[in-house]
């Protein structure tokens, strides 16, 4: 890989980092009671990621969630993005809101990685780009979906470092 890569990870934040819940059933850490209704829950191995994504690369908030609630959720669990991508940010393609990669990060980074949870929203994506999917978050205390992405990330570092 030759020297230090210029990462961005393009970071997805509900059912994957967090989940939002009307039932006030979840097991989950509860971080936010957004409004009367909606609980918000933090992934169990959150706060690694996140802290691993701060000090690898940069981070891209991207999520289909209104800007405030993201905003709110990335000084939660102390996101440090560059940007934060919300709901206005994705077009709508068959009733459904999506996600796109700009060229410019694809020009300015050695690396992109998105992790999201769920793949079928991005669209327009170049074969360079590193995919990692977690298992769907429902706020379960026991939820071990982001152990592989983990794993992913120190292999990765290891592999930065040892070049």
């Amino acid at each position: 890989m030759g020297s230090k890569q210029n990462i961005l990870f393009l970071l997805d934040l509900d059912h994957t980092v967090i989940y939002g819940s009307f039932a006030p059933s979840e097991t989950a850490n509860k971080i936010i009671q957004y409004h009367q209704y909606l609980a918000i829950y933090e992934r169990p191995f959150a706060r690694e990621l996140i802290d691993k994504c701060n000090k690898y690369g940069h981070i891209i908030v991207y999520t289909t969630a209104l800007r405030r609630y993201a905003k709110l959720i990335c000084n939660e669990l102390t996101i440090k993005p560059i940007e934060i991508l919300s709901r206005k940010s994705c077009p709508v393609a068959n009733g459904v809101h999506t996600k796109m990669l700009r060229e410019d990060w694809v020009n300015q980074y050695d690396m992109l990685i998105i992790i999201d949870d769920s793949p079928n929203v991005w669209r327009n994506m170049p074969s360079n780009v590193k995919f990692w999917v977690p298992s769907e978050f429902r706020g379960d205390q026991h939820d071990k979906g982001l152990l592989p992405i983990l794993t992913e990330l120190d292999i990765l570092n290891n592999e930065l470092n040892s070049n």
